[in-house]
């Protein structure tokens, strides 16, 4: 089972999950706030970058995906550390030297603790977005040189849904139980707008660069019969919506699966949009006893360290829709599993590349796959799931070898 020639097969990381010592970030606080697992120095990657590269190459890796932390390149507002800044440069020029293409990230979760202080309700100030274009141009200024695609953002409706539904993330505001008051009119908006900013002033700076974002995608089911309605309402506000604002604005789609999730129809009012949307986080956050009470569904499949299921006969079928439904290449920039898992990672690569060869076989234009993540990381608040394809302190993982050979090949080798 072959993939094209040109494929990229690459790794993502987020600079907060592996740098160590953000503590001008807004979540340094907030880890202690919320009582998490401190985050400390991560897996050291902030002095440690040769050593990933060296980790890269040998999984014979093409591309390599990362985010600049904008609280350590804009300390306080207005000032720029320049040393920070030529330190994501010498990343990406290594990168190229090495013929791995560099897929720069502009904001994956983190932001400065001074952003929030000067605008309390974040993204729901429309100046958040003239701040945050005004980093981003600093930053594609100085990587312009060595780097020529680009993702505005990571997930961007899973970091608003924690970051103003579920209290995960800072500023912590509970704004889900009537999502169509401020939610879904004024701050998802504000948010593709800032998109759509960074898009146009990229391609003035770049004419020839590549410019998309990181969608977190699931496959989605009604829970029972009677759920469609809620599970179509689901989809779109939590795909869909986002991906529509910012049509045009887009060279690539950049798509990150990991599960699926079975929607019903809330029995109680205080559900976003009246649905209950089976996420594993959800039950347990409820409990499954209650859980299971409201109409919450899921199902016995394999589960992964974060008890999500794994279903890769979903993510082909999945990828091959959302092409079909924007009409723009695909790029896969996370896909993986934490382990302890039910199913070891070369299982789940087998799965999941196998279903995605066939999305492509059906006509899917899909041209490149990262694996989450390179390392094992924080993840937000404890460091027990462990996603990397190496360890910590740089020892290969379960699986390493195989998605080496995979890389090395452009194809599936056979078991």
């Amino acid at each position: 089972m072959s993939f094209p020639k040109s494929f990229l097969w690459g790794a993502s990381t987020s600079a907060y999950q592996i740098e160590g010592g953000n503590d001008r970030s807004a979540l340094w606080d907030w880890e202690k706030k919320k009582g998490w697992e401190r985050s400390g120095q991560a897996a050291g990657s902030w002095e440690k970058f040769d050593e990933d590269l060296k980790i890269i190459k040998a999984l014979n890796l093409n591309a390599y995906r990362f985010s600049v932390e904008w609280s350590r390149v804009e300390p306080e507002p207005g000032r720029i550390d320049q040393n920070a800044l030529e330190r994501y440069v010498s990343w990406a020029r290594k990168l190229g030297q090495e013929g791995i293409r560099p897929f720069v990230c502009l904001h994956h979760f983190s932001e400065p603790a001074w952003l929030l202080k000067e605008n309390p309700r974040g993204w729901l100030d429309e100046n958040v977005s003239g701040r945050f274009l005004h980093f981003a141009t600093r930053v594609v200024r100085a990587l312009s040189p060595v780097v020529s695609d680009w993702v505005t953002f990571n997930e961007p409706m899973v970091f608003l849904v924690g970051a103003y539904g579920y209290h995960q993330f800072p500023p912590g505001r509970w704004m889900l139980t009537d999502a169509r008051k401020e939610f879904i009119p004024i701050l998802v908006p504000n948010m593709a707008t800032a998109h759509k900013r960074v898009y146009r002033m990229i391609h003035d700076l770049q004419p020839h660069a590549r410019v998309g974002l990181a969608q977190n995608v699931a496959a989605v089911e009604p829970a029972h019969k009677g759920d469609e309605e809620a599970a179509r309402l689901w989809d779109w506000f939590m795909h869909r919506n986002f991906l529509d604002l910012v049509k045009g604005s887009q060279d690539f789609l950049g798509l990150n699966y990991y599960t699926r999730i079975f929607v019903s129809k809330s029995k109680v009012p205080w559900m976003p949009l009246g649905t209950l949307p089976g996420y594993a986080e959800l039950e347990k956050g409820m409990t499954r006893p209650v859980f299971r009470l409201l109409g919450g569904r899921r199902d016995g499949k394999p589960r992964t360290g974060m008890d999500w299921e794994v279903v890769p006969e979903a993510f082909g079928p999945l990828v091959l829709d959302y092409h079909k439904a924007y009409k723009k290449p695909v790029l896969i920039l996370e896909n993986g599993m934490a382990e302890p898992s039910q199913v070891t990672r070369e299982e789940y690569l087998r799965g999941h590349l196998s279903s995605l060869n066939k999305a492509i076989e059906a006509g899917a234009e899909v041209r490149g796959y990262f694996h989450w993540s390179l390392l094992d990381n924080y993840e937000w608040g404890s460091f027990r799931p462990r996603f990397g394809l190496y360890t910590r302190d740089r020892r290969p993982a379960d699986g390493a070898d195989f998605y080496a050979k995979v890389a090395a090949n452009g194809e599936l080798p056979h078991g």
